[in-house]
């Protein structure tokens, strides 16, 4: 299995090779990120329609600019901040989306049933980790995201959303620290973010 430094280093190639032309490369890439952008993207605006058109566009760009493009030392880093960007163009040019980290409630969704528990638990546990992550404010939901599903560092979190290092490190320890109040000892971490952020793909 390759680990975070081995994947950044295929990625590297990837993108080398798409600023040259490479198809196959551009191709690879979008496989790679499609939905995990398109996941990041529904944490900024619930909107499925336009952040597909947003990735897609994303990519558009990367494709007819790829000869302008500079190096990227973390692609995904960059492609996540690239469509965050995009985004935000887009909310700011129609004035009936809102985009209010603090205080809107992005909507629950049900989802697809997952196999790593059996059924009795999973509804048990949906509804213990819904209730616990209504909790949150829609930036700690993000800066969690981010953290522990997208592997972003605390420096990559505060340059995407332009805020401090230490503000970063504030909101992650605020923000577990209500999800440990509100949740039982037996609901794993890791069982919490792939529940609830997966779902939402």
């Amino acid at each position: 299995m390759k680990n975070g430094r081995e994947h950044q280093n295929e990625d590297n190639l990837k993108w080398n090779a798409m600023r040259k032309g490479n198809k196959v490369a551009f191709s690879d890439l979008y496989n790679s990120y499609s939905r995990l952008l398109l996941s990041y993207g529904r944490k900024v605006i619930d909107d499925r329609q336009l952040v597909a058109d947003c990735v897609q566009e994303l990519f558009t760009y990367l494709w007819t600019r790829r000869h302008f493009l500079g190096d990227a030392p973390s692609v995904k880093f960059y492609l996540i901040k690239s469509l965050r960007s995009i985004i935000i163009k887009e909310l700011n040019k129609n004035k009936s989306l809102v985009l209010d980290y603090e205080d809107n409630q992005i909507r629950e969704h049900t989802s697809r049933e997952h196999q790593i528990i059996n059924e009795e638990l999973e509804l048990e546990r949906k509804e213990l980790i819904q209730g616990a992550m209504e909790k949150l404010t829609d930036r700690e939901r993000e800066i969690l995201y981010l953290k522990y599903f997208v592997k972003s560092t605390n420096e990559e979190i505060a340059d995407l959303l332009n805020i401090k290092y230490q503000s970063v490190k504030n909101v992650i320890f605020r923000a577990l620290k209500k999800l440990k109040k509100h949740l039982s000892v037996h609901v794993s971490l890791k069982l919490i973010f792939y529940y609830y952020f997966a779902s939402i793909v």
